[in-house]
């Protein structure tokens, strides 16, 4: 690196050349970076236009928007079990403790989870893909297209944070009104909420209601700004209601 000697503080020659240093961004110490993978899905809701979703996973991370840096956005600290919804507009943070365990599945609650070969999807690294389907109550939940063996990573990180999610829908169950816990939603939202994620990545999945995600794009070795992963210390927190 050169080393640049003989200015005079105050100096327009000076001045100049530090106005340029800020513009390029070489003053002070550099940004933390990390590297990640980052995956793309493409998801699907009754009565809006499909929309984008960006997931930039890390050993410790998983952090989750659409695909503007600068976005409310969803974090979710693996090592910790918290998830952390950033709202820009209010400058606030609702925080969910998805650590502890759930309770046992009712007796009374049944569901199956069944998997069969896609035939006739393409295969994805080197293995056919499966078709998983969760029923209760007799009928299907939620159907899946999933890939063994694939992007581990970022599977590992989405069982995680469904498991996290269920256990703070378990807290608040209470809350919900009878007539919504339906079989179904037991068993998608608190005691089998990883089904999809248990024999491979999510390459898409549907339900009867006309919700869908599919899995567009990926990219491994991404570096990243660790900034993305920081919650604003300026922002309110707002603790998940429980129980």
């Amino acid at each position: 690196m050169q080393i640049l000697t003989g200015f005079k503080i105050g100096s327009q020659t000076t001045a100049l050349l530090l106005t340029a240093l800020v513009l390029l961004g070489v003053t002070g110490a550099p940004r933390a970076q990390t590297s990640a993978t980052v995956v793309w899905f493409q998801k699907q809701e009754p009565g809006i236009s499909p929309y984008r979703v960006r997931y930039i996973v890390t050993p410790r991370f998983m952090r989750s928007d659409d695909g503007v840096d600068s976005g409310d956005f969803l974090l979710f600290d693996r090592q910790a079990r918290k998830i952390y919804s950033v709202a820009r507009d209010n400058r606030t943070v609702l925080e969910v403790d998805g650590a502890g365990s759930l309770p046992q599945k009712p007796p009374t609650l049944r569901f199956s989870i069944d998997q069969r070969s896609a035939r006739g999807a393409p295969s994805v690294a080197g293995r056919e893909p499966l078709e998983v389907e969760l029923s209760a109550g007799g009928e299907v939940c939620r159907t899946a297209l999933v890939a063994p063996g694939f992007l581990e990573p970022v599977r590992l990180a989405m069982q995680e944070f469904n498991r996290a999610l269920a256990v703070q829908q378990a807290r608040t169950l209470g809350r919900t009104p009878v007539e919504m816990q339906t079989p179904c939603f037991l068993s998608h939202y608190l005691y089998a909420a990883d089904f999809q994620l248990r024999q491979g990545m999510l390459l898409a999945d549907w339900n009867k209601a006309g919700e869908r995600r599919e899995l567009t794009g990926f990219k491994r070795d991404v570096v990243v700004d660790d900034a993305l992963f920081q919650v604003p210390a300026a922002y309110a927190v707002i603790p998940a209601a429980a129980d």
